[in-house]
């Protein structure tokens, strides 16, 4: 498998430095860094897409402290972020000519601890290459149109919802791809993934196929995706074993009041993960169901709303785990420059045979934009007041923080920006 990857990724390049064609022209979620589109206005030349967030603060008068749910998939972030965290990229597009483009990027990044900067806590950082990749834009007239064909390292046609960071749907790593063939009633995107971990922790090698039906008419402004994922897992550290996924998504980002995503995703042995690397440990009779909605409501200009819900169900070893998720974060802008925003999360975890654990967070968050309005207007300097409560010593991830207590208030400060 790993010969046959390294052989198709060779040719791909070889592809890709000699012929022409063009990316695919993706949604991208706004924030997000992924994929080859540039938000300049100048199509050719150097490009560049960055994210950063910094912050500081103090939780119970020490050190800052985020709150999530032990066994949850994510937590509300707003107000509960505790690291610092930055990516950025520089990309190059050309002109091959026949109305194809060459298009290379690569992204690094880092993080840490953002009490190294308050309290002299040791930064704890981690950072590596996040994308770095070539491909050829538009492969001709026809269905390949508005193709896209890549090899390398992506970010790769990822779904998240931005208030608690839970990216339900990341088949990203290293591989070649081919995107956005119109076929009529749908467009297909096919890629190629391999990861490869071989060192003192870790003896464990999988090759993903992800193939996608997308851009499926639904009526009414809502459009449709079918994915299927198949994951070929081994090596001394894979105990499981190989296994697929299912997932369909149906969106409508028209609506007269915003927009609304739905997902319903299977998975089954290695492919309970819904990613490009797998899961170890899971067999066959292994398998998970994930629900995840979410909905944008612009009440006016001033005033938009974010809230989502997820409902996930993991089966493994004959005993099943449920996780709920629920929230809502409305952001009002009283002017150009100043506004609020509060957001409210619950979560609850329930294991067979073990008593239910449940957090609840809120945050209130008054901020400076900048000169812009909306929910997703950045830069955005914020400071947070944020309560959490959970149901048991031990719930969450970081108990040891709170001794015995079942709550906690952090207040701080933070700054957010996207390219």
């Amino acid at each position: 498998m790993k010969r046959i990857f390294q052989a198709t990724l060779g040719a791909s390049l070889a592809l890709a430095c000699s012929a022409g064609a063009q990316v695919a022209n993706q949604e991208l979620t706004i924030g997000d860094t992924e994929g080859p589109d540039s938000v300049s206005e100048s199509k050719y030349g150097l490009f560049s897409h960055g994210y950063y967030r910094l912050g500081v603060g103090s939780t119970d008068g020490d050190e800052f402290t985020a709150f999530q749910l032990d066994g949850a998939g994510a937590k509300y972030r707003l107000g509960n972020e505790s690291d610092m965290y930055g990516e950025a990229s520089l990309g190059y597009r050309a002109a091959l000519g026949n109305g194809s483009d060459f298009v290379a990027e690569f992204m690094y990044q880092g993080g840490g601890d953002s009490n190294a900067l308050t309290t002299g806590a040791y930064y704890d950082p981690w950072d590596g290459v996040a994308q770095a990749y070539m491909g050829i834009e538009r492969l001709g007239a026809g269905a390949f149109e508005e193709s896209f064909l890549w090899a390398g390292r992506r970010f790769y046609r990822r779904r998240d919802v931005h208030m608690n960071d839970f990216y339900y749907e990341d088949f990203s790593g290293d591989g070649i791809g081919l995107e956005n063939v119109d076929l009529g009633p749908t467009h297909v995107t096919a890629a190629l993934f391999y990861y490869d971990r071989d060192d003192d922790d870790m003896d464990y090698q999988s090759g993903t196929f992800d193939l996608r039906f997308h851009d499926i008419a639904l009526g009414g402004n809502w459009k449709g995706e079918i994915g299927l994922g198949w994951i070929d897992a081994q090596g001394d550290d894979h105990t499981g074993e190989d296994g697929y996924s299912i997932r369909g998504h149906a969106e409508n980002t028209e609506l007269v009041w915003g927009e609304w995503k739905n997902t319903l995703m299977y998975g089954q042995g290695a492919g309970i993960n819904f990613n490009s690397i797998g899961n170890t440990e899971a067999d066959s009779d292994d398998s998970r169901i994930r629900f995840v909605t979410q909905a944008l409501y612009r009440s006016s200009e001033d005033l938009e709303t974010q809230a989502t819900a997820v409902w996930q169900s993991t089966e493994i070893d004959g005993e099943t785990e449920t996780w709920f998720s629920a929230g809502i974060r409305p952001s009002y802008n009283f002017s150009k420059n100043w506004g609020v925003a509060f957001e409210l999360g619950y979560d609850q975890v329930r294991t067979e045979g073990e008593d239910t654990a449940s957090l609840t967070k809120a945050t209130l968050a008054p901020f400076y934009s900048f000169g812009q309005k909306g929910y997703f207007a950045r830069p955005q300097l914020r400071g947070f007041v944020t309560w959490a409560n959970w149901s048991d010593e031990g719930a969450i991830t970081n108990q040891d923080a709170f001794g015995s207590s079942t709550d906690g208030l952090s207040v701080g400060l933070q700054l957010e920006q996207w390219w």
